[in-house]
């Protein structure tokens, strides 16, 4: 994998106007629950201690088109390709949610341009029906793979090989970052809209396309940087940021967090690396991020995926992010991105049972 030079803000500002007429401006919420929540006091060897004020903001990427924050990156990285490129189509390798962004932007390219662009997709044989269907219905040809994500990247290669199609990585190219990264410049527009100053962004990080989109537009502002991430079953980076040494393969079983089943990219990792670029990397259990998608859906009254809830686990049961908090000695203005909101009732009650879910509704 070449490495890739971080995108400048200049470089965010110039993908999000190439994106702006098809990719849809989602929304920024306050929720008085969850900062309420996020401000209980912490219990330390049987002591109530108060910590500074936190007030959280929510991206909501859940409402994006396909239902997360990938078809950014997807629909950037095929807006920069040539007619003669497209023309033997697309391929990429996801866990699921790029997978139906590529199946998306193909399909989408193939109308603007009045081309006929192929798309085709591997995802692992336990990738969520929801999302299969998804990308089925956008057109996509779906092929399956075992569930090593180096499976995936080694089909995908033999389909590119024999299709000449463009292969189109979930999160390991700047032409991906820049478009993931606008999910972040627009983020902190909003915000500051409201009258609000972040602090600090936390996102959830599988493969570190949308972390590192989180730096370039974050760093140069002073705002703080958070990966998050499942303690075991997903990309093991903060153990890696510990060794200083790329994590290469997934724990199993995998975590409930489907979407970040992923390793960390190579290039990627180049820059989550380097000295001043993340903050930390916070980690959560399974069981915090089922809590945290209980809290989070009945919270907001819309579904979001539990690769969305890592973040906010983070918030909410989080001591390393709680102990930042406390020695900055400040109210802190807190972004958590929502990234995807790709999961049926039924594997959300099957994952939660306490949510009361009734017709449809939350």
């Amino acid at each position: 994998m070449h490495p890739y030079e971080l995108p400048s803000l200049h470089a965010v500002r110039v993908a999000a106007q190439l994106i702006s007429d098809v990719v849809l401006k989602t929304p920024t919420k306050a929720s008085l629950q969850l900062t309420s929540l996020a401000n209980q006091k912490l219990q330390r060897n049987g002591i109530s201690e108060p910590i500074p004020q936190v007030e959280l903001l929510l991206k909501c990427e859940n409402f994006q088109r396909t239902g997360s924050f990938k078809f950014r990156g997807a629909y950037h990285f095929i807006a920069k390709l040539t007619n003669d490129e497209l023309k033997n189509g697309v391929v990429a390798y996801s866990t699921g949610n790029h997978a139906q962004a590529v199946a998306h932007a193909a399909q989408l390219a193939s109308q603007n341009r009045n081309i006929s662009v192929p798309a085709y997709v591997v995802v692992p044989s336990d990738c969520p029906h929801k999302k299969i269907s998804a990308a089925e219905a956008h057109g996509a040809t779906v092929i399956f793979s075992g569930p090593n994500p180096n499976d995936r990247v080694i089909l995908a290669e033999q389909v590119q090989s024999a299709t000449g199609a463009v292969l189109i990585p979930p999160a390991d190219d700047q032409n991906i970052v820049l478009g993931q990264a606008t999910a972040v410049q627009e983020f902190v527009q909003q915000a500051n809209q409201m009258g609000r100053n972040l602090d600090a962004i936390i996102v959830p990080s599988g493969g570190g396309g949308l972390l590192c989109g989180a730096i370039a537009v974050c760093k140069p502002r002073g705002i703080a940087v958070f990966g998050a991430e499942p303690e075991s079953g997903g990309p093991s980076l903060a153990h890696a940021l510990q060794t200083g040494r790329r994590t290469l393969e997934i724990e199993h079983p995998g975590s409930i967090a489907d979407g970040l089943r992923s390793l960390t990219g190579e290039a990627n990792w180049e820059h989550i690396k380097f000295e001043g670029n993340v903050q930390d990397v916070l980690t959560v259990s399974e069981a915090q991020i089922k809590e945290a998608l209980r809290i989070g859906v009945q919270g907001l009254g819309f579904a979001i995926e539990p690769s969305a809830a890592v973040p906010l686990a983070a918030v909410l049961f989080g001591h390393p992010f709680r102990d930042w908090v406390e020695s900055l000695n400040k109210r802190i203005e807190v972004g958590v991105i929502l990234t995807g909101g790709n999961v049926s009732m039924k594997d959300l009650v099957a994952l939660v049972p306490e949510l009361n879910v009734t017709k449809g509704r939350i």
